[in-house]
């Protein structure tokens, strides 16, 4: 890429270039946050799934440097060149295997240095070495110091900056969108297939009895009813569930409903075929998504193994520590009948015509289910793998098809919506990625660029 900025070494424009600790942290449930690898991703910081170490730990760790507001995280290996910044009011230390950077203000905006940290010409530099011609899989602290930074003067690197955060911003609103719709959707899967709130509602106004193993969860549920704001379903809705449970071998589950194992219910690994050498989409373990279900980075290459899957499949990592952190998502973006392709550490799942396949999305994200999975994971440390007999004995509650197409009706307005704001979040991830390496090079003059401010919104 020919610059036409001025180029300085990155040692040359920051104040500080600290390697982390390289020992593990001691972690635990709650405390000081530590950043880590998987927190970072295209650019942004993460922690919707935090890792926690102790205050005496975090004192430990900021021995050589405090991370503070503005500094950049850079990850060193695996995956290597991802980079996010600090926010305000967040007290933190790092993990392993990052790099905490600190801007000079007086020459770069911690910003500018983020998006250009971001672009493919320092991506480049990161990835390659120099001294053999070929890629490498981590990156040393020298060759860091030694990276090349176009750098315009301060008043257009802000203006580069305020033009990229416009895109940026409607993004981060896209993504809060997705968060509320998936919420939602979880709370609807959870009040009616695991707390099985409409049919408690129910048998509390019929006057039924709670059986004595439902009776905390009558309790709760009274208490809520109780609330001022408790707002109850439509008669209508509620008129679709049963006011009484009855007893089953494996336990209560709402009259007319039946209790079965997940193995049973839906279709684990389901078996399609796909020739060799197929030129077919692939989604690799780290395109799925540690919350939520949008799946990300898909690439097309030449079938030769893996998990296979199609459009309204979910995903499920099986392995850890992919399971832990949430690794989960639906897929939405083939054709119908294409087939494509994953990881072989993907367990595929699959609806039934019993079972939707939303309900098996949001299963596959139940608290539960997912503990249940984690537990009885098999192998040795390190590279322990759920089983597939791990879902002979986990029981869902299967409603009568009028509640099942109810439920469905309701979440597929959700996963549509999720759905459009994922399109959308592409559109203008490529139209960053399109004007980042033409702003930072001098390329493309801020003159000639379009008003973001009304095609973002329009996109």
């Amino acid at each position: 890429m020919g610059n036409k900025w001025p180029e300085f070494r990155l040692d040359e424009i920051t104040t500080l270039i600290v390697d982390c600790p390289h020992s593990t942290p001691e972690w635990t449930d709650s405390g000081v946050i530590v950043l880590r690898s998987n927190n970072i991703r295209n650019g942004a910081l993460d922690l919707a799934t935090p890792s926690f170490t102790t205050e005496e730990g975090y004192l430990e760790r900021i021995k050589r440097a405090i991370p503070s507001e503005e500094d950049i995280v850079l990850t060193r290996e695996a995956p290597m060149g991802e980079v996010c910044i600090i926010p305000k009011g967040i007290k933190c230390c790092l993990g392993q295997r990052m790099v905490l950077i600190r801007a000079d203000k007086s020459q770069v905006i911690p910003e500018y240095l983020l998006y250009v940290m971001q672009s493919s010409y320092i991506q480049h530099q990161i990835s390659w070495n120099e001294g053999t011609g070929t890629t490498v899989s981590n990156i040393r602290i020298p060759n860091i110091k030694a990276l090349k930074i176009p750098l315009p003067k301060i008043t257009i690197q802000r203006t580069i900056v305020s033009n990229l955060l416009v895109i940026d911003k409607k993004i981060a609103i896209n993504t809060g969108i997705n968060q509320t719709l998936e919420q939602m959707s979880q709370t609807l899967f959870k009040s009616w297939f695991v707390d099985f709130d409409p049919v408690v509602d129910n048998a509390l106004d019929a006057g039924n009895p709670i059986p004595e193993a439902l009776q905390s969860r009558a309790e709760l549920r009274q208490k809520v009813r109780n609330s001022t704001d408790f707002k109850p379903l439509p008669a209508e809705i509620r008129s679709l569930f049963p006011s009484e449970f009855e007893e089953t071998e494996l336990g209560w589950v709402p009259k007319g409903w039946t209790l079965k194992s997940v193995a049973k219910s839906i279709n684990i690994n389901p078996s399609i075929k796909l020739p060799k050498n197929k030129i077919a989409k692939y989604v690799d373990m780290k395109s799925l998504p540690t919350q939520g279900y949008s799946i990300s980075d898909i690439i097309e290459k030449p079938y030769s193994g893996g998990a296979k899957f199609q459009n309204n499949d979910t995903l499920f990592a099986r392995i850890t520590p992919c399971l832990e952190n949430g690794k989960t998502g639906f897929v939405d973006f083939l054709d119908e009948k294409e087939t494509a392709f994953g990881s072989t550490e993907f367990i595929v799942m699959r609806g039934t015509p019993q079972v939707h396949y939303l309900y098996v999305a949001c299963l596959a994200r139940e608290s539960n289910f997912r503990l249940h999975a984690i537990q009885n994971m098999v192998g040795s440390s390190g590279r322990q793998r759920v089983q597939n007999s791990c879902f002979d004995s986990f029981y869902i509650a299967i409603p009568t098809p009028a509640v099942m197409s109810l439920f469905s009706g309701k979440v597929s307005s959700y996963f549509d919506k999720m759905y459009f704001c994922n399109l959308e979040n592409k559109s203008l991830t490529t139209l960053r990625d399109t004007l980042l390496p033409k702003l930072i090079s001098g390329e493309l003059s801020l003159d000639d660029l379009p008003d973001l401010t009304t095609d973002t919104e329009a996109a």
